[in-house]
């Protein structure tokens, strides 16, 4: 297939907040039958965490009963992970709901840090999935490296430019320099001159000197100003290329150990791969 070869994909979670108090920070996944996720969660003080099973259920609050199914108390790092059954919901749903809870231990505000990888069981997926799958994810590809081709020339035309910018600059401003050198000792002369013709006259080329210095001042600014802003734009699309290359990476690994599910939740989950013409997978 297309792809040479992860990145934490967009469409894991990862979040960073503040939680205190009685209240917990919470956040639902939802899984296809057989699903699989990763919780990694660091704070600066500890935590108590919890994956809460939600099931549909009429007599409970909100119309959910909640389950927990796994859990790590008080500490400052936790690593959890749960498989979703492989069949549907009682309820005969399409997904099993699941909300990570991350309850403060101390009085303290604690910062911290939350990421979610999850993973597709690949197992009761029809051969007619598996090849759409397939055919969506070689048209992707070919628009990723069509995109990253398009980035990285984008990225040489303004990285020439702001060199050649540079370059010219430079001399600029050393001639800017030696102009000013020169001013400041016409100015140191006008005031030793005793003669008033001479001096002036020595005024009259000051003023029409220092007039074309402030001009060339000017000149200089606005290009400094142009090259600011055609350097932020180089940044962006460097920034944009990385997010391509993340990307690429994460489906890369995804397709190495032959997990066609994991690609379709990665894909499903990138604005990204959207916007290069992704079309959402029902699994």
């Amino acid at each position: 297939m297309f792809f040479a070869a992860a990145e934490p994909s967009s469409a894991d979670y990862s979040t960073t907040g503040v939680v205190g108090g009685p209240h917990p920070f919470t956040y639902t996944i939802k899984c296809a039958p057989g699903d699989s996720f990763e919780v990694t969660i660091g704070s600066d003080y500890a935590t108590s965490v919890d994956i809460l099973a939600l099931t549909p259920d009429s007599r409970a609050q909100g119309g959910w009963a909640v389950n927990s199914v796994a859990s790590s108390r008080q500490k400052t790092s936790h690593t959890l992970s749960y498989a979703a059954p492989a069949g549907k919901p009682a309820n005969n749903a399409a997904y099993w709901h699941y909300k990570i809870s991350i309850l403060a231990s101390t009085n303290k505000q604690t910062k911290f840090s939350l990421k979610i990888i999850q993973h597709g069981s690949g197992g009761s997926r029809s051969k007619a999935y598996v090849e759409q799958a397939k055919k969506q994810l070689q048209t992707l590809g070919k628009a990723i490296q069509n995109e990253r081709n398009r980035l990285s020339a984008e990225l040489k035309r303004r990285s020439d430019r702001i060199k050649s910018i540079d370059e010219e600059q430079k001399r600029k401003k050393e001639s800017l320099e030696r102009e000013l050198a020169e001013l400041e000792r016409l100015d140191q002369a006008i005031r030793n001159e005793k003669n008033k013709a001479a001096r002036s006259s020595m005024q009259q080329t000051l003023k029409s000197r220092t007039d074309r210095y402030n001009a060339s001042v000017e000149s200089y600014n606005k290009t400094r100003a142009a090259r600011k802003a055609l350097y932020d734009e180089y940044q962006a699309l460097k920034e944009r290329r990385g997010e391509i290359d993340t990307l690429r990476e994460a489906l890369r690994e995804a397709l190495g150990r032959n997990d066609i599910d994991r690609c379709v939740i990665i894909a499903n989950g990138s604005r990204l791969a959207l916007g290069l013409g992704w079309k959402t997978m029902k699994r």
